[in-house]
């Protein structure tokens, strides 16, 4: 994710959240049993089984953007994660400025999922000047060819406020889980009315972590092992 945090999750939600330090971010977050980690070309080649030494379970890595980039440690990193055994997902950046269809894809013929790898995430964070309504759409569009392509539907990375205010709120999460980015101490007040609950919590964009160069995004699942493995293509 690269956007500007503050204009993508809303310059008030560590404010009304009553939050004092990052340290108290990462310490809530880190609080929940299974951990992960999302990457992107920051972060460039990752070594997994450091990663995986640390406690990590689950990562994320950007494979694609719009409708002609690839990130270019995508196939390094998507590789190691599986030797090392951590669980994969893979992330699109989505364009609402172009083609929903062509996008997915995109995304789909570089990721090339196979069974155990987690359900494509879509990761929608800008609107390219267009309507909530054209978003929202947009979204659908997309989630739509996914579940074609997979059998499953995407996982949804957005924040509140952008969903709210960008997206229009609407109720229907199209059955995805969601992955919300919320640096607050508790991401409750923060779910769109869409989800009863979150999936995945990004919880820090500054962690530290074995085996990756710089900061990294850190990320947490709401349940146990067992039941991420769910999330899984059969």
């Amino acid at each position: 994710m690269r956007l500007n945090r503050r204009q993508f999750l809303g310059t008030a939600a560590g404010v009304a959240a009553g939050v004092g330090t990052a340290a108290l971010l990462k310490a809530s977050g880190s609080s929940y049993s299974v951990q992960g980690i999302d990457c992107a070309s920051y972060q460039g080649d990752v070594n997994w089984s450091s990663v995986k030494s640390s406690g990590r379970s689950f990562g994320f890595e950007k494979a694609t953007e719009g409708t002609t980039y690839t990130n270019p440690d995508f196939a390094y990193n998507w590789s190691h994660m599986k030797s090392a055994g951590i669980i994969r997902g893979a992330y699109h950046y989505g364009h609402p400025g172009s083609d929903a269809t062509t996008q997915a894809n995109f995304f789909y013929n570089t990721v090339k999922p196979v069974s155990g790898d987690l359900q494509l995430a879509l990761d929608i964070e800008t609107t390219d000047g267009k309507s909530p309504s054209q978003v929202w759409n947009w979204i659908q569009t997309f989630i739509a060819r996914i579940k074609t392509l997979t059998g499953r539907p995407g996982i949804i990375y957005t924040g509140y406020y952008f969903w709210v205010n960008s997206v229009g709120n609407p109720d229907n999460n199209l059955n995805c889980p969601l992955w919300l980015a919320a640096y607050v101490s508790d991401p409750s007040p923060y779910v769109p009315r869409a989800w009863s609950t979150w999936s995945f919590w990004q919880y820090s964009d500054s962690g530290s972590v074995p085996g990756v160069s710089g900061a990294v995004d850190l990320d947490c699942w709401n349940g146990s092992l067992s039941n991420l493995k769910n999330l899984e293509l059969p």
